[in-house]
């Protein structure tokens, strides 16, 4: 404890006496007797005697200070097995001529910024760091958590998915994805077009629009990105996602009349029907697959 107080006030100083189990957690524990000392800077005993105890792990004292100084507050209790547990703690008592206050202080104001369990998290944060090392982790992080879930619906992931088994096709798509949206953001290199001049030496480096982007020709983050994305959606389409449009799915006999419900016209013409009677189409003549004619085709 290292709160400052002033002369003649009253403080209250409490210990709760804990210990870590088997599994790591903290746990309560309950000591026989539990006895406190108080010292001055000068190792004089100021106090010695019983705290007032509030449950059986948790004890607590009121200390009045009559003079400014360093006071050492010294719990001990004592266990069944007679081994103790010593919890000590530090005071600084001032007066209105006198300071004291710990030295573990802060120079200058410091600002902590806390983030809470981001999930899903397919791609490891500090894998962009080298690539862009003046900005915080915490917002690489959100950006990828970002792109996690887009991959995590695009491929139907479990919510279980620790990114182990994410394919390297989507690991690559998000870090590109995660660096396209930084450069845009911070402008580090991302841009379109930019040039050198040294002297009368003129670099320019431009990014030509495409009509089809391909691992070949993509020069820029977005640009690989966007290649990787298309790459990971056409992994999932296959033969059996589509079907030939117009072609029959079975074949119809033209021997009866298939009339169409809305139009009342014919559905499949015969040669007659469609060449008059005393003519017949020959089969090497025709340059329509092997199907019957629809009327409306």
């Amino acid at each position: 404890m290292s709160n400052q107080v002033y002369v003649n006030d009253t403080v209250r100083i409490t210990v709760t006496f804990t210990d870590l189990n088997s599994e790591g957690a903290t746990v309560p524990v309950e000591p026989v007797s539990v006895s406190i000392q108080i010292q001055d800077s000068s190792d004089n005993i100021i106090f010695e005697g019983l705290p007032t105890a509030v449950s059986a792990s948790q004890y607590y004292y009121d200390f009045t200070a009559t003079k400014e100084d360093t006071y050492s507050i010294k719990f001990t209790g004592l266990l069944e097995n007679d081994n103790n547990i010593i919890v000590e703690q530090t005071l600084y008592v001032s007066s209105t001529s006198v300071e004291y206050k710990s030295p573990s202080i802060l120079g200058k104001d410091e600002i902590i910024i806390f983030c809470g369990e981001i999930s899903p998290l397919y791609l490891d944060p500090e894998a962009l760091l080298p690539f862009f090392p003046d900005i915080s982790i915490m917002e690489i992080g959100e950006i990828v958590h970002k792109y996690s879930n887009e991959v995590k619906k695009i491929l139907s992931l479990q919510d279980t998915e620790d990114g182990t088994n994410v394919p390297f096709t989507a690991i690559e798509y998000i870090q590109a994805a995660t660096a396209c949206e930084l450069t845009r953001t911070y402008e580090l290199g991302g841009d379109d077009e930019y040039s050198v001049r040294l002297g009368d030496l003129s670099v320019t480096n431009r990014s030509v629009p495409r009509s089809n982007l391909s691992r070949d020709n993509a020069t820029t983050w977005c640009q690989i990105a966007t290649v990787l994305r298309k790459e990971m959606i056409s992994g999932k389409v296959g033969p059996t996602s589509f079907v030939p449009k117009g072609l029959p799915s079975k074949r119809v006999s033209t021997d009866g009349k298939v009339v169409h419900p809305d139009t009342k016209k014919l559905i499949y013409l015969s040669d007659r029907d469609l060449y008059g009677p005393g003519r017949k189409n020959l089969a090497k003549d025709d340059p329509m697959p092997d199907r019957d004619i629809r009327s409306y085709d």
